[in-house]
Protein backbone atom coordinates (compact mmCIF):
# COMPACT_ATOMS: atom_id res chain seq x y z
CA UNK A 1 0.00 0.00 0.00
CA UNK A 2 3.28 2.26 0.64
CA UNK A 3 3.98 2.48 -3.07
CA UNK A 4 0.89 2.66 -4.36
CA UNK A 5 0.33 6.07 -2.26
CA UNK A 6 4.07 7.29 -3.21
CA UNK A 7 3.10 6.67 -7.10
CA UNK A 8 -0.54 8.41 -6.61
CA UNK A 9 1.38 11.59 -5.03
CA UNK A 10 3.90 11.86 -8.11
CA UNK A 11 1.00 11.46 -10.53
CA UNK A 12 -1.42 14.20 -8.12
CA UNK A 13 1.53 16.62 -8.16
CA UNK A 14 2.40 15.68 -12.05
CA UNK A 15 -0.96 15.87 -12.88
CA UNK A 16 -1.03 19.52 -11.76
CA UNK A 17 0.46 20.23 -15.13
CA UNK A 18 -2.87 19.10 -16.80
CA UNK A 19 -5.53 20.25 -14.19
CA UNK A 20 -4.31 24.05 -13.95
CA UNK A 21 -4.48 24.63 -17.50
CA UNK A 22 -8.19 22.77 -18.13
CA UNK A 23 -9.01 25.35 -15.15
CA UNK A 24 -7.25 28.84 -16.68
CA UNK A 25 -7.53 28.14 -20.49
CA UNK A 26 -10.75 28.59 -21.19
CA UNK A 27 -11.18 31.97 -19.66
CA UNK A 28 -7.62 32.65 -21.07
CA UNK A 29 -8.61 31.83 -24.48
CA UNK A 30 -12.05 33.12 -24.66
CA UNK A 31 -11.38 36.80 -22.81
CA UNK A 32 -7.69 37.62 -22.86
CA UNK A 33 -7.06 35.87 -26.40
CA UNK A 34 -10.35 36.54 -28.19
CA UNK A 35 -10.65 33.44 -30.06
CA UNK A 36 -14.01 31.40 -30.19
CA UNK A 37 -14.99 27.86 -28.75
CA UNK A 38 -14.19 26.04 -31.13
CA UNK A 39 -10.55 27.46 -31.07
CA UNK A 40 -11.08 26.54 -26.78
CA UNK A 41 -12.03 23.30 -28.35
CA UNK A 42 -9.10 22.74 -30.61
CA UNK A 43 -6.70 24.01 -27.95
CA UNK A 44 -7.80 21.49 -25.44
CA UNK A 45 -8.14 18.74 -27.68
CA UNK A 46 -4.70 18.88 -29.33
CA UNK A 47 -3.06 17.49 -25.96
CA UNK A 48 -4.91 14.52 -26.03
CA UNK A 49 -4.65 13.93 -29.65
CA UNK A 50 -0.95 14.18 -28.95
CA UNK A 51 -0.96 12.19 -25.49
CA UNK A 52 -2.88 9.53 -27.71
CA UNK A 53 -0.60 8.99 -30.78
CA UNK A 54 2.02 8.61 -28.11
CA UNK A 55 0.48 6.12 -25.65
CA UNK A 56 2.45 3.67 -27.90
CA UNK A 57 5.71 4.84 -27.92
CA UNK A 58 4.96 5.77 -23.49
CA UNK A 59 4.47 2.18 -23.13
CA UNK A 60 7.46 0.83 -25.30
CA UNK A 61 9.61 2.98 -23.12
CA UNK A 62 7.90 1.66 -20.18
CA UNK A 63 8.83 -1.64 -20.74
CA UNK A 64 11.84 -1.41 -22.30
CA UNK A 65 13.83 1.27 -20.50
CA UNK A 66 11.38 0.94 -16.94
CA UNK A 67 8.63 2.74 -15.96
CA UNK A 68 10.70 5.07 -13.69
CA UNK A 69 12.53 6.01 -16.56
CA UNK A 70 8.90 7.01 -18.53
CA UNK A 71 7.85 9.12 -15.14
CA UNK A 72 10.37 11.00 -14.92
CA UNK A 73 10.85 12.11 -18.76
CA UNK A 74 7.14 12.93 -18.45
CA UNK A 75 7.91 15.04 -15.51
CA UNK A 76 10.61 17.10 -17.46
CA UNK A 77 8.03 17.77 -20.43
CA UNK A 78 5.88 18.96 -17.88
CA UNK A 79 7.77 21.99 -16.65
CA UNK A 80 9.20 22.44 -20.20
CA UNK A 81 5.34 22.69 -21.37
CA UNK A 82 4.42 25.31 -18.53
CA UNK A 83 7.46 27.40 -19.83
CA UNK A 84 6.95 27.59 -23.37
CA UNK A 85 2.90 28.39 -22.38
CA UNK A 86 3.79 31.93 -21.40
CA UNK A 87 4.09 32.63 -24.99
CA UNK A 88 1.07 34.48 -25.38
CA UNK A 89 2.20 37.10 -22.59
CA UNK A 90 5.48 37.99 -24.61
CA UNK A 91 4.37 37.26 -28.59
CA UNK A 92 0.84 39.35 -29.41
CA UNK A 93 -1.70 38.20 -32.02
CA UNK A 94 -1.83 34.84 -33.39
CA UNK A 95 1.90 33.83 -32.83
CA UNK A 96 1.26 33.78 -29.34
CA UNK A 97 -1.50 31.15 -29.91
CA UNK A 98 0.74 29.65 -31.81
CA UNK A 99 3.24 29.05 -29.01
CA UNK A 100 0.66 27.97 -26.77
CA UNK A 101 -0.59 25.86 -28.66
CA UNK A 102 3.26 23.96 -28.87
CA UNK A 103 2.72 24.07 -25.45
CA UNK A 104 -0.16 21.95 -25.63
CA UNK A 105 1.67 19.49 -27.43
CA UNK A 106 4.53 19.12 -25.33
CA UNK A 107 2.22 18.73 -22.73
CA UNK A 108 0.52 15.89 -24.22
CA UNK A 109 3.70 13.92 -24.65
CA UNK A 110 4.76 14.63 -20.95
CA UNK A 111 1.14 13.42 -19.83
CA UNK A 112 1.50 10.51 -22.31
CA UNK A 113 4.98 8.98 -20.27
CA UNK A 114 3.78 10.31 -17.12
CA UNK A 115 0.53 8.19 -16.83
CA UNK A 116 1.73 5.20 -18.40
CA UNK A 117 4.84 4.94 -16.64
CA UNK A 118 3.43 5.78 -13.17
CA UNK A 119 0.44 2.50 -13.84
CA UNK A 120 3.00 0.04 -14.99
CA UNK A 121 5.47 1.39 -11.84
CA UNK A 122 2.88 0.91 -9.54
CA UNK A 123 1.64 -2.66 -10.63
CA UNK A 124 5.48 -3.64 -10.95
CA UNK A 125 5.90 -2.87 -7.54
CA UNK A 126 2.49 -4.09 -5.66
CA UNK A 127 2.00 -7.08 -8.50
CA UNK A 128 -0.97 -7.54 -10.69
CA UNK A 129 -3.55 -8.61 -8.29
CA UNK A 130 -3.51 -5.19 -6.75
CA UNK A 131 -4.17 -3.61 -10.36
CA UNK A 132 -7.11 -2.31 -9.89
CA UNK A 133 -5.80 -0.62 -6.24
CA UNK A 134 -3.41 1.03 -8.36
CA UNK A 135 -5.55 2.33 -11.68
CA UNK A 136 -7.92 3.37 -8.57
CA UNK A 137 -5.60 5.58 -6.53
CA UNK A 138 -3.88 6.77 -9.37
CA UNK A 139 -6.78 7.94 -11.06
CA UNK A 140 -7.85 9.36 -7.49
CA UNK A 141 -4.72 11.61 -8.10
CA UNK A 142 -5.36 12.64 -11.17
CA UNK A 143 -8.93 14.11 -10.99
CA UNK A 144 -7.81 14.76 -7.37
CA UNK A 145 -5.16 17.08 -9.31
CA UNK A 146 -8.03 18.62 -11.33
CA UNK A 147 -10.26 18.81 -8.45
CA UNK A 148 -7.74 21.28 -6.46
CA UNK A 149 -6.54 22.83 -9.94
CA UNK A 150 -10.12 24.34 -10.46
CA UNK A 151 -10.10 26.78 -7.33
CA UNK A 152 -6.27 26.75 -6.98
CA UNK A 153 -5.76 28.11 -10.95
CA UNK A 154 -9.03 30.57 -10.25
CA UNK A 155 -7.29 32.08 -7.03
CA UNK A 156 -3.80 32.59 -9.00
CA UNK A 157 -5.56 34.24 -12.50
CA UNK A 158 -7.35 36.57 -9.77
CA UNK A 159 -3.50 37.36 -8.45
CA UNK A 160 -1.35 37.16 -10.23
CA UNK A 161 -2.96 36.58 -13.59
CA UNK A 162 -2.45 33.94 -16.34
CA UNK A 163 1.30 33.25 -15.52
CA UNK A 164 0.32 32.50 -11.50
CA UNK A 165 -1.40 29.72 -12.92
CA UNK A 166 1.70 28.61 -15.25
CA UNK A 167 4.19 28.85 -12.68
CA UNK A 168 2.25 26.57 -10.50
CA UNK A 169 1.78 23.90 -13.16
CA UNK A 170 5.60 23.95 -13.65
CA UNK A 171 6.40 23.87 -9.66
CA UNK A 172 4.21 21.00 -8.62
CA UNK A 173 6.13 18.61 -11.44
CA UNK A 174 9.51 19.57 -10.00
CA UNK A 175 8.58 18.74 -6.55
CA UNK A 176 7.13 15.16 -8.09
CA UNK A 177 10.41 14.74 -9.77
CA UNK A 178 12.12 14.97 -6.63
CA UNK A 179 9.73 12.40 -4.80
CA UNK A 180 10.32 9.81 -7.64
CA UNK A 181 14.19 10.03 -7.29
CA UNK A 182 13.61 8.17 -3.37
CA UNK A 183 11.33 5.47 -5.37
CA UNK A 184 12.79 2.19 -6.41
CA UNK A 185 12.88 1.51 -9.98
CA UNK A 186 12.02 -2.43 -11.46
CA UNK A 187 13.03 -3.90 -13.97
CA UNK A 188 12.49 -3.45 -17.40
CA UNK A 189 9.89 -6.23 -18.46
CA UNK A 190 10.45 -7.03 -22.04
CA UNK A 191 13.08 -6.87 -24.68
CA UNK A 192 10.53 -7.30 -27.43
CA UNK A 193 8.77 -4.64 -28.76
CA UNK A 194 4.96 -5.48 -29.22
CA UNK A 195 3.24 -3.97 -32.44
CA UNK A 196 0.52 -1.43 -31.64
CA UNK A 197 -1.72 -3.57 -33.86
CA UNK A 198 -1.26 -6.69 -31.75
CA UNK A 199 -2.49 -4.82 -28.74
CA UNK A 200 -5.64 -3.15 -29.78
CA UNK A 201 -7.67 -6.50 -30.63
CA UNK A 202 -7.07 -7.84 -26.99
CA UNK A 203 -8.46 -4.35 -25.24
CA UNK A 204 -10.58 -2.46 -27.94
CA UNK A 205 -13.77 -3.00 -26.34
CA UNK A 206 -12.81 -2.46 -22.92
CA UNK A 207 -11.17 1.13 -24.43
CA UNK A 208 -13.92 1.94 -26.17
CA UNK A 209 -16.50 1.51 -22.40
CA UNK A 210 -13.61 3.87 -21.29
CA UNK A 211 -13.90 6.54 -24.43
CA UNK A 212 -17.57 6.61 -23.83
CA UNK A 213 -17.72 7.37 -20.34
CA UNK A 214 -14.59 9.86 -20.17
CA UNK A 215 -16.74 12.18 -22.82
CA UNK A 216 -19.24 13.47 -19.78
CA UNK A 217 -15.34 14.31 -18.11
CA UNK A 218 -14.16 16.43 -20.84
CA UNK A 219 -18.24 18.27 -21.61
CA UNK A 220 -17.82 19.67 -17.66
CA UNK A 221 -14.12 20.30 -18.20
CA UNK A 222 -14.31 22.57 -21.06
CA UNK A 223 -17.63 23.36 -20.91
CA UNK A 224 -19.29 23.82 -17.46
CA UNK A 225 -17.71 27.04 -17.05
CA UNK A 226 -19.17 28.60 -19.73
CA UNK A 227 -22.48 27.58 -19.43
CA UNK A 228 -23.09 28.78 -15.91
CA UNK A 229 -21.96 32.38 -17.51
CA UNK A 230 -24.35 31.95 -19.68
CA UNK A 231 -26.61 31.00 -17.55
CA UNK A 232 -26.05 33.88 -15.05
CA UNK A 233 -25.28 31.41 -12.20
CA UNK A 234 -22.17 32.11 -9.60
CA UNK A 235 -19.64 29.74 -8.28
CA UNK A 236 -18.51 27.70 -11.52
CA UNK A 237 -14.73 27.53 -10.82
CA UNK A 238 -16.51 25.06 -8.31
CA UNK A 239 -17.67 22.80 -10.98
CA UNK A 240 -14.59 20.90 -10.95
CA UNK A 241 -13.75 20.97 -7.89
CA UNK A 242 -17.06 18.99 -6.75
CA UNK A 243 -16.45 17.10 -10.09
CA UNK A 244 -13.00 16.12 -9.13
CA UNK A 245 -13.86 15.81 -5.00
CA UNK A 246 -16.95 13.17 -5.86
CA UNK A 247 -14.44 11.22 -7.98
CA UNK A 248 -11.68 11.28 -5.11
CA UNK A 249 -14.35 9.88 -2.43
CA UNK A 250 -15.83 7.32 -4.84
CA UNK A 251 -11.92 5.84 -5.24
CA UNK A 252 -11.43 6.23 -1.42
CA UNK A 253 -14.85 4.10 -0.46
CA UNK A 254 -15.14 1.64 -3.29
CA UNK A 255 -11.39 1.46 -4.95
CA UNK A 256 -11.29 -1.94 -3.91
CA UNK A 257 -14.48 -3.49 -5.18
CA UNK A 258 -12.96 -3.82 -8.67
CA UNK A 259 -10.44 -6.33 -7.51
CA UNK A 260 -13.55 -8.03 -5.40
CA UNK A 261 -16.42 -8.03 -7.45
CA UNK A 262 -14.76 -7.66 -11.13
CA UNK A 263 -14.40 -4.96 -13.47
CA UNK A 264 -18.05 -5.91 -15.39
CA UNK A 265 -20.06 -5.38 -12.54
CA UNK A 266 -18.18 -1.92 -11.12
CA UNK A 267 -18.57 -0.88 -14.70
CA UNK A 268 -22.18 -1.43 -15.16
CA UNK A 269 -23.06 0.21 -12.13
CA UNK A 270 -21.00 3.53 -12.07
CA UNK A 271 -21.89 4.68 -15.59
CA UNK A 272 -25.24 4.24 -15.12
CA UNK A 273 -24.98 6.66 -12.01
CA UNK A 274 -23.00 8.89 -14.74
CA UNK A 275 -25.70 8.90 -16.87
CA UNK A 276 -28.06 10.52 -14.09
CA UNK A 277 -25.53 12.80 -13.72
CA UNK A 278 -25.06 14.03 -17.37
CA UNK A 279 -29.25 14.32 -17.14
CA UNK A 280 -29.34 16.58 -14.49
CA UNK A 281 -26.43 18.67 -16.37
CA UNK A 282 -28.29 19.11 -19.44
CA UNK A 283 -31.72 19.62 -17.36
CA UNK A 284 -30.31 21.72 -14.64
CA UNK A 285 -32.46 24.95 -14.06
CA UNK A 286 -30.47 25.62 -11.37
CA UNK A 287 -26.63 25.94 -10.10
CA UNK A 288 -27.26 23.44 -7.49
CA UNK A 289 -28.43 20.72 -9.93
CA UNK A 290 -25.75 21.09 -12.19
CA UNK A 291 -23.37 20.67 -9.22
CA UNK A 292 -25.68 17.62 -8.37
CA UNK A 293 -24.99 16.45 -11.45
CA UNK A 294 -21.35 16.96 -11.80
CA UNK A 295 -21.29 15.25 -8.41
CA UNK A 296 -22.66 12.39 -9.94
CA UNK A 297 -20.91 11.75 -12.94
CA UNK A 298 -17.60 12.22 -10.95
CA UNK A 299 -18.94 9.21 -8.22
CA UNK A 300 -19.85 7.27 -11.64
CA UNK A 301 -17.23 8.10 -13.70
CA UNK A 302 -14.37 7.60 -11.54
CA UNK A 303 -14.76 3.70 -11.13
CA UNK A 304 -15.26 3.17 -14.81
CA UNK A 305 -11.49 3.93 -15.57
CA UNK A 306 -10.14 1.02 -13.65
CA UNK A 307 -12.99 -1.32 -14.15
CA UNK A 308 -12.32 -1.65 -17.69
CA UNK A 309 -8.58 -1.29 -17.59
CA UNK A 310 -8.44 -4.64 -15.33
CA UNK A 311 -10.22 -6.73 -17.64
CA UNK A 312 -8.18 -5.36 -20.31
CA UNK A 313 -5.14 -5.93 -18.46
CA UNK A 314 -6.08 -9.33 -18.05
CA UNK A 315 -5.86 -10.21 -21.89
CA UNK A 316 -2.00 -8.97 -22.28
CA UNK A 317 0.82 -10.84 -21.24
CA UNK A 318 2.81 -9.72 -17.84
CA UNK A 319 5.92 -8.25 -20.43
CA UNK A 320 3.43 -6.19 -22.39
CA UNK A 321 1.51 -4.58 -19.36
CA UNK A 322 3.15 -0.98 -20.43
CA UNK A 323 2.08 -1.20 -23.63
CA UNK A 324 -1.55 -2.93 -22.73
CA UNK A 325 -1.54 0.06 -20.23
CA UNK A 326 -0.76 2.45 -22.78
CA UNK A 327 -3.49 1.35 -25.46
CA UNK A 328 -6.08 1.13 -22.82
CA UNK A 329 -5.65 5.05 -21.97
CA UNK A 330 -5.51 5.91 -25.31
CA UNK A 331 -8.78 5.83 -25.27
CA UNK A 332 -9.82 8.22 -23.12
CA UNK A 333 -7.04 10.57 -25.01
CA UNK A 334 -9.00 9.83 -28.11
CA UNK A 335 -12.25 10.88 -26.39
CA UNK A 336 -10.95 14.12 -24.80
CA UNK A 337 -9.67 14.60 -28.12
CA UNK A 338 -12.45 14.22 -30.44
CA UNK A 339 -14.72 15.93 -27.24
CA UNK A 340 -13.16 18.78 -27.82
CA UNK A 341 -13.62 20.38 -30.96
CA UNK A 342 -16.64 17.93 -31.65
CA UNK A 343 -18.37 19.75 -28.27
CA UNK A 344 -17.31 23.17 -29.38
CA UNK A 345 -19.76 22.32 -32.77
CA UNK A 346 -22.49 21.21 -30.47
CA UNK A 347 -22.28 24.53 -28.44
CA UNK A 348 -21.68 26.69 -31.13
CA UNK A 349 -25.08 25.35 -32.58
CA UNK A 350 -27.39 23.68 -29.98
CA UNK A 351 -26.14 25.76 -26.67
CA UNK A 352 -23.74 24.74 -23.83
CA UNK A 353 -26.91 22.08 -22.67
CA UNK A 354 -26.67 19.86 -25.42
CA UNK A 355 -22.76 19.13 -24.41
CA UNK A 356 -24.20 17.45 -21.62
CA UNK A 357 -27.02 15.47 -23.75
CA UNK A 358 -24.62 14.63 -25.91
CA UNK A 359 -22.51 12.77 -23.01
CA UNK A 360 -25.34 11.35 -21.96
CA UNK A 361 -25.66 9.50 -24.86
CA UNK A 362 -22.09 8.60 -24.56
CA UNK A 363 -22.51 7.01 -21.28
CA UNK A 364 -25.05 4.90 -22.47
CA UNK A 365 -22.70 3.51 -24.49
CA UNK A 366 -20.38 2.77 -22.29
CA UNK A 367 -23.14 1.09 -20.18
CA UNK A 368 -24.23 -1.16 -23.32
CA UNK A 369 -20.28 -2.06 -23.73
CA UNK A 370 -19.73 -3.27 -19.92
CA UNK A 371 -23.28 -5.06 -20.46
CA UNK A 372 -21.61 -6.75 -23.32
CA UNK A 373 -18.22 -8.26 -21.43
CA UNK A 374 -18.12 -11.71 -20.34
CA UNK A 375 -17.78 -12.19 -16.86
CA UNK A 376 -14.21 -12.70 -15.54
CA UNK A 377 -13.13 -14.21 -12.34
CA UNK A 378 -10.06 -12.12 -10.63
Amino acid sequence: MKYIIIIASIVLLGFFSVGIPIATLPGFIRNALGYSDVWLGIMLGTQSLVTLLFRHHSGSISDLRGPKVAVTRGLFFAVISGIVSLGPLLIPGDMGLITLFIGRIILGYSESLLITGALSWGVGLVGPANAGRVMAWSGMAMYGAIAISAPLGYLMVQHFGFQGGVLLAVLFPVIAGIISIFVPAIPPASKVRIPFYQVIPKIWKHGFGLLFAAVSFAGIAGFSTLLFKERGWENAQWVMAIFGSAYVLSRIFFAGTVDLYGGRKIALIFSFVAIIGQILLWQANHSYIAFIGAALTGFGYSLVFPAFGVEAVKNMEPQFRGVALGAYVAFFDLALGVTGPLAGFVADHFGYTAVFAFGMIACIFSFSIALSLKETKN
